[in-house]
């Protein structure tokens, strides 16, 4: 037998005995997909019911464990449907390297922030084999990549301080690794076992290039912003000597000191402090117990997913993924037809018509909103979905932005708590190259504390402050996202934007923020 007809034998084979393990497999057996709801996630997990509940208990814990530590009531405001991190979990690390169109790379999981549907995705089991059969050596494992990724959105969400890249990513390092215990109490300090190695193994970042936001890292010192900006940020939070010093360095910081001029006056020298550094990276390391008042385990809600969300989850995690032109076309493409089979299910119709919206099939877009409408007229994500369908198409016919805008309005009455009918009424008259009335302008500054997490919404609010001649909260919205520098030749755009404000040159301001979309939309073209 030939090497091809024995591999056309050996798929016969496969495929029989595919289609007879199939037959005999029980419902029982086939994936459950379990919803677990809490105040501030959405989980939906493919796992057992137990499993998806304990999930989401963890993640509320851990927003829970950063409110107490920041001084903050404890579930506090409701934040609304639209608002709670949507967690996709399924498979292990090989199939959330897919979604991150990283195979291969071992990826434990990450997070989008979009305003009114941030969403993360996480392997739901741990993989350890490797090619040579044994994975040696602490990994980043699932829950500490998804606290660390969730410390940057509960910052952007609750406070407007802007921190340097090495703070930002060294203080997500400190609060992934929490470690809850059984009585409601809960530890701060442990170290990042995943990133020891590199610790050890690597170079110190000199200080003087750290703090100098004009520097450029090489793609080494970059990674070691994770592991090395751990090890300062720990230092400088416990060390008792420096107390205080890192609160005044940041406060420095936001008031438009120079980051270097401000370590040198905050810290002194800056190579006693490597030497401090460098010596405390030898341990022990500090930390602390925290113990609640009046602890309450998390409440979490559970639902198993419709037979129509478990025939379409699949498929709405690539959609909300984010997809190129090619990607939307095949995901609508694998979703055609299925809200009209489901025309009872409104998450069918929204899923669908979004993958359709991205796919440019306005058509079939405005079937699925249609539908969803008939299903439930007062949706606030039915309306939304019938908005876009018009946003879509105002880009060959103008006419259409006016036409969306009763549906954001519908949308925002009908949901107050999710930002995006209030950005996209904004935008409809902004695309459509309208003056934009207060109305809308006020509404796109009333959804920050929904939607501050998102870049994008700090540009687009940031931008409009310029216009209006609002350099000094411009600053404030802009400022959080803006002192990462480090990344390569090309300017930082961000800080740009942020020292010319601070140099009095508005103008010079609303030049360099639309360089930024104008970028943005140069790549969204491709």
């Amino acid at each position: 037998m030939t090497g091809t007809a024995w591999k056309r034998g050996a798929a016969r084979l496969l495929g029989a005995m595919a289609a007879m393990l199939a037959m005999l497999a029980s419902p029982a057996a086939r994936a459950e997909w379990w919803e677990a709801q809490t105040s501030h996630f959405v989980v939906y997990s493919e796992s057992d019911q137990s499993d998806a509940e304990k999930f989401a208990a963890l993640l509320e814990r851990f927003d829970n464990a950063l409110r107490t530590l920041q001084g903050m009531p404890v579930p506090g405001p409701e934040v609304g449907a639209a608002n709670r991190v949507k967690v996709y979990r399924t498979g292990d690390t090989d199939n959330i390297a897919v979604f991150a169109h990283a195979s291969g790379s071992g990826i434990a999981g990450f997070y989008i922030p979009r305003a009114g549907n941030p969403v993360a995705f996480v392997p739901a089991r741990e993989r350890i084999a490797t090619s040579k059969g044994i994975e040696r050596g602490p990994r980043l494992d699932i829950k500490t990549v998804l606290l660390h990724e969730y410390t940057h959105h509960f910052m952007l969400s609750n406070f407007s301080t802007a921190y340097p890249q090495w703070y930002t990513e060294g203080s997500a390092e400190l609060y992934s690794t929490i470690r809850f215990m059984d009585d409601g109490s809960f530890h701060v300090g442990d170290v990042p076992q995943a990133r020891g190695a590199a610790l050890n193994a690597l170079p110190d970042i000199p200080l003087a290039r750290l703090f100098d936001t004009k520097a450029t890292l090489s793609g080494m010192q970059q990674y070691q912003s994770y592991t090395f900006g751990w090890l300062l940020s720990h230092y400088l939070n416990f060390a008792p000597e420096r107390k205080g010093q890192l609160l005044a360095y940041l406060k420095a910081l936001n008031s438009g000191e120079d980051s270097l001029t401000a370590a040198k006056r905050v810290f002194g020298d800056l190579d006693a402090l490597q030497r401090e550094v460098r010596r405390y990276k030898r341990g022990p390391f500090l930390g602390y117990d925290v113990k609640p008042g009046n602890y309450v385990e998390p409440k979490v809600t559970m639902r198993r997913l419709s037979a129509a969300e478990e025939a379409l989850i699949r498929d709405h995690m690539r959609s909300q993924r984010g997809v190129d032109r090619k990607e939307a076309r095949d995901v609508a493409s694998d979703m055609a037809g299925k809200d009209a089979a489901f025309s009872d299910s409104l998450p069918a119709q929204l899923w669908v018509g979004e993958a359709q919206i991205d796919a440019r099939n306005w058509d079939a877009a405005d079937a699925a909103a249609d539908r969803a409408l008939k299903l439930d007229p007062e949706s606030s994500l039915a309306n939304l979905l019938k908005a876009n369908v018009f946003m879509g198409r105002g880009k060959a016919d103008k006419s259409a932005y006016a036409k969306a805008r009763p549906y954001f309005i519908k949308a925002r009455h009908f949901d107050e708590l999710d930002p995006r009918p209030a950005v996209g009424y904004y935008l409809s008259f902004r695309e459509a190259g309208e003056a934009i009335p207060a109305p809308a302008v006020t509404a796109l500054e009333q959804v920050y504390p929904e939607a501050s997490f998102d870049p994008q919404y700090r540009l687009l609010l940031t931008r409009q402050l310029l216009d209006d001649g609002k350099g000094d909260l411009a600053r404030t919205v802009i400022a959080p996202i803006a002192f990462q520098g480090h990344e390569g030749k090309e300017e930082n755009l961000l800080l740009a934007v942020v020292k010319a404000i601070d140099d009095k040159k508005l103008d010079e301001a609303r030049t360099k923020i639309a360089e930024i979309f104008k970028k943005m939309n140069d790549e969204g073209e491709k």
